[in-house]
């Protein structure tokens, strides 16, 4: 892991998650027509970043009064050197944004088409530690967000799975959450709390 004392902030340009997903059958877990609110939550080490710990909260509440479906989500990631000290923090929050059930998403990291996900998008806000660090991520090297220790409004997403399903099968570590920067970098670890509440 190289650490560079940059100020500057290079985040690429979010890519668009509706180009990359379609409609897929509804979810198993319930008929999204008939919830009125889910609590998700996802707590452990980051299935995507080594030494980090990841921490994802969600909320997708049915709104009475306008008839949406909206999604709130919180989520932080916390990475930690050799000697176990914190060296980064990437910290974001979601609130009032669009949610979409029923999504596929084919994954080149883990070689599945994963069915059945929530998917959360829209404008919030996203602030990490002012320090440019390099590292591999999915395979890949590449610098981590900076931006600058201030937050700044961007495009986020949340994508859950209640039970890791996937076309052919179930993961057998069983349901996840991903919240972050689409198509970058973002928190990723395995569910804790899947709650649903229906309507009677």
């Amino acid at each position: 892991m190289k650490v560079k004392n940059k100020a500057a902030i290079s985040l690429a340009v979010f890519l668009v998650l509706v180009n990359t997903m379609v409609m897929a059958t509804p979810v198993k877990a319930a008929d999204p027509s008939r919830i009125l609110k889910i609590d998700i939550m996802a707590k452990g080490p980051d299935f995507d970043a080594p030494g980090a710990i990841s921490f994802i909260k969600g909320t997708i509440e049915y709104n009475k009064v306008t008839g949406e479906c909206l999604g709130q989500v919180e989520f932080e990631l916390k990475l930690y050197d050799e000697s176990g000290e914190k060296i980064y923090s990437m910290k974001g929050e979601l609130k009032d944004a669009a949610v979409i059930p029923g999504q596929i998403f084919p994954c080149d990291v883990r070689d599945v088409t994963w069915i059945n996900l929530w998917l959360i998008m829209g404008e919030g806000k996203l602030r990490t530690t002012d320090i440019d660090i390099e590292m591999e991520y999915r395979g890949n090297l590449i610098t981590l967000p900076n931006t600058g220790g201030q937050y700044i409004t961007m495009p986020l997403v949340f994508l859950g799975s209640q039970f890791g399903e996937y076309e052919g099968g179930v993961w057998e570590q069983g349901g996840w959450a991903f919240a972050g920067i689409m198509n970058e970098f973002g928190a990723g670890t395995y569910l804790t709390k899947y709650m649903v509440k229906m309507v009677p």
